[in-house]
């Protein structure tokens, strides 16, 4: 038999330890991640330990009024989509389709039906199987980070142990409930997965802080790039070739932004990995027509710049092979849909154009051309345009 004053005790030290946990992780997450770098990523990563806080504090809450948080966890549920909103804000640094409303729906409906069947017989078994889904939202984290341009980072490796240590004890519980299992284990169950959770929320905050605010060394950096470099390089180079061509009074350079027509729209009919064949197939035509000198620029998916030292005339040959290639139709293609791109053209002026003011003008003139019917490209210095 268990001694019920030590297990009474055992389970304030291990809510305590989560809240302590979660209100630290959560207020770095909003110092350092939402007000450090505000984006959409950090955005939801605040949200997901901000349900992590919410059930700590929902176990405190229930704990205080005499409940038992270890035979009827409810508490636990505002925890099972904090994993999803983790993936979702890994997508979202990405550029990426998030998906957050996983979590937050996730959260909700097992509170809802924790609620609805904790007293009953087969409670714990339906906690057992939400806690198993909640896992799988871990490991789809950590995949995300395993691949991509997190892919290579020692950053995400945190996160990766978290994620199996969570999937492995999520197996075990599901595991549990077809072999049979009774109040000792049942006890013994939900304390690993606070302790898992406690230790998945620390690992998670220094993995995706690390990920949103790093300064990439030489290994993170060199086995990151392909053909196409990160804005962030992207516009270091910009800014030094300009620097150069400036002393050198050269004027024979380019900036060029090419994007696929309709690229939410087709993400959202087609899904995300036929969506990313287009976006290969497309970044392929543009490396493989533009001169290896040629600087090029992945902004997000479906979206390049490129940075040429070459006359406005060459550049605008071959923005119109790389528009004619794109829209003839690809017979390995997943889908029947046509493809088209658009382009903006700016000739440089050495003396006074930043990178800024460059991808702000050709971005411009792309999206004129986009306006008026896509598959067209436009000069910044012209009101002429070719389809």
């Amino acid at each position: 038999m268990l001694d019920t004053a030590t297990a009474t005790i055992a389970t304030g030290d291990l809510v305590v330890g989560l809240t302590v946990t979660m209100t630290v992780c959560t207020a770095l997450m909003i110092w350092v991640g939402l007000l450090g770098r505000a984006s959409r990523a950090t955005l939801l990563w605040t949200f997901a330990f901000g349900l992590g806080l919410l059930a700590a504090y929902a176990l405190l809450a229930t704990g205080a009024a005499g409940a038992d948080v270890l035979l009827h966890p409810v508490g636990l549920g505002f925890l099972c989509g904090m994993p999803a909103l983790v993936w979702s804000g890994l997508r979202a640094a990405q550029g990426k389709r998030p998906y957050a409303w996983i979590g937050f729906l996730q959260s909700a409906a097992s509170v809802v039906i924790l609620l609805l069947t904790t007293n009953a017989d087969a409670g714990f078994a339906v906690f057992r199987w939400l806690f198993f889904a909640s896992a799988i939202g871990a490991v789809l984290g950590a995949i995300e980070v395993l691949r991509g341009v997190y892919r290579g980072s020692r950053f995400g490796m945190p996160l990766v142990v978290a994620a199996g240590t969570l999937l492995l004890l999520s197996a075990i519980g599901a595991a549990g409930t077809v072999a049979g299992s009774n109040t000792a284990t049942d006890l013994f169950f939900v304390r690993g997965i606070v302790i898992a959770l406690t230790i998945y929320a620390i690992c998670a905050t220094v993995s995706v802080l690390f990920l949103s605010n790093r300064r990439p060394g030489a290994r993170d950096a060199l086995e990151a790039l392909d053909a196409y470099l990160p804005e962030w390089a992207m516009r270091a180079i910009v800014r030094e070739r300009l620097l150069r061509a400036r002393d050198r009074r050269e004027q024979s350079w380019s900036f060029v932004d090419l994007r696929l027509d309709d690229a939410t729209d087709l993400r959202e009919a087609t899904g995300e990995a036929t969506f990313s064949a287009m976006t290969r197939r497309f970044e392929g035509i543009v490396a493989a027509v533009f001169p290896a000198e040629a600087d090029l620029c992945r902004v997000t998916p479906g979206h390049v710049t490129v940075f040429a030292s070459q006359p406005v005339g060459a550049v605008r040959e071959f923005v119109r092979s790389i528009l004619n290639e794109v829209s003839v139709p690809d017979d390995q293609a997943p889908t029947g849909l046509r493809i088209t791109a658009s382009a903006g053209i700016v000739t440089v002026d050495v003396t006074t154009d930043t990178y800024e003011k460059l991808a702000a003008a050709a971005a411009a003139q792309t999206a004129a051309a986009q306006e008026a019917g896509g598959d067209r490209w436009r000069r910044a210095d012209a009101d002429l345009s070719a389809s």
